[in-house]
């Protein structure tokens, strides 16, 4: 067989036989519809009735066998071709999915230090405004202090942005999920908040990265964000 062809299944070729074996079927019906078992020989024939609806039965699985083994056979040189076809698409999809989260975590690991270094200028801010009004209050500016404490006040509440976004593509999509790895099982505590760790509950510690995205202390494990990517056609 030529590489690129698939079996073609051939139904059965004896219609005659395939004619009365549906034939038989149907009047085996027929006659279970119209027994009546009313004595020992009623019983008797319907028992060897029994028997010839089990050779009839028979007769047609014999009957199809052929064109169920080259069915069978035909759908696995299907199956065959269509994950050797697919083969290279999954291998080059898990490189540029590879690449992708690469490039997703470079941006993330960027977009924290951004984030910390603006979390940081706002607390000087907030620091000097503080100062301000102190030194407003020591020179008896009841006014220039109060607003100054009020500015510190709002910019110590203010939420530290990232300039930096996170990347996307038309298509994809990002999942992010906080996980634990064990890496010292002795320092592991056995309970924590009611719950055991150890033997090292594994589902446990999965839930307290995600209860806490990652920001719980546990000795012997750190937590980390796994990120998946899928793609729509």
């Amino acid at each position: 067989m030529v590489e690129n062809q698939v079996a073609v299944v051939k139904p059965a070729k004896d219609k005659a036989l395939e004619h009365q074996l549906e034939t038989s079927g149907q009047l085996t019906i027929k006659e279970a519809m119209s027994l009546n078992i009313e004595s020992q020989k009623d019983y008797e024939q319907a028992g060897k009735f029994l028997v010839e609806i089990k050779t009839r039965a028979k007769q047609v699985k014999d009957y199809w066998a052929q064109p169920k083994t080259a069915a069978k056979n035909a759908h696995q040189t299907i199956v065959d071709r269509e994950k050797a076809m697919l083969a290279p698409l999954m291998e080059a999809e898990k490189m540029v999915k590879s690449s992708m989260l690469n490039y997703q975590a470079a941006v993330e690991r960027a977009r924290r230090q951004a984030e910390e270094e603006a979390r940081k200028r706002q607390q000087e801010e907030a620091d000097r405004l503080l100062q301000q009004a102190l030194d407003a209050q020591d020179s008896g500016n009841d006014q220039d202090a109060a607003i100054n404490l009020a500015m510190a006040e709002m910019v110590d509440q203010m939420p530290a942005q990232s300039p930096i976004e996170a990347p996307k593509a038309v298509g994809t999509s990002v999942s992010k999920t906080w996980k634990a790895r064990v890496v010292d099982e002795k320092a592991v505590p056995a309970y924590i908040n009611g719950m055991m760790l150890r033997k090292v509950d594994m589902s446990a510690l999965n839930n307290i990265a995600k209860m806490t995205k990652g920001t719980a202390e546990i000795p012997g494990v750190e937590f980390y964000q796994d990120m998946t990517i899928s793609a729509r056609s």
